[in-house]
């Protein structure tokens, strides 16, 4: 399977910052990791993966999409850290273009592994957006907001390398699950 993994944000856009001890945290750096470690063990389960970025650089959504739709991907995940003005918020979730039962396929396993594998963070689900990286590409697209980056104590668990690790070997099970599954009828997105 082809897969196009998307570290979200990047270069002069840091998406969402919080706070680590006395240390900005910056969504781009942390999505960049898990995606890192995400292509190293789908590369292990026999997939063929391409990432949009593999450095802190500025990329366009138009050019992620364009960038999966030219190497014809079959799956095309994207990772970022969610923010709140409320630095309570927490949780975990999963976003596919509305409507995308093929995008619900991959992405209803993978927020039920990421869920499991982190069982003391909260549950989400999996949400519908019309968000450009899931409507613009030409295969089923996923969304994943690992945690809430404004949160302080998320801000601490996302920062830590092996927490970053946890989070990618989680997501690279839920699509190994999704693609036991048998794909739905009538939705080509």
């Amino acid at each position: 399977m082809k897969i196009c993994i998307d570290p979200g944000h990047g270069g002069t856009d840091p998406g969402a910052v919080g706070r680590c001890g006395d240390q900005d945290l910056c969504e781009h750096d942390i999505a960049l990791q898990i995606c890192l470690s995400l292509e190293e063990l789908l590369l292990e389960q026999g997939h063929l993966t391409y990432l949009t970025r593999r450095v802190d650089r500025n990329l366009s959504l138009p050019a992620r999409t364009q960038f999966a739709n030219r190497y014809q991907a079959d799956l095309f995940i994207s990772i970022h850290c969610n923010a709140a003005y409320q630095p309570t918020a927490a949780g975990i979730e999963t976003w596919i273009h509305p409507f995308s039962n093929v995008g619900r396929q991959y992405a209803t396993p993978i927020q039920k592994s990421l869920t499991q594998a982190l069982s003391d963070h909260k549950n989400r689900g999996v949400k519908e957006a019309d968000f450009h990286v899931l409507r613009e590409t030409a295969m089923p697209a996923v969304l994943v907001e690992t945690e809430f980056i404004s949160n302080p104590e998320q801000a601490e668990f996302l920062a830590k390398g092996e927490n970053q690790r946890r989070i990618a070997q989680a997501i690279a099970e839920g699509i190994s699950q999704a693609c036991l599954q048998p794909a739905p009828a009538g939705d080509e997105s």
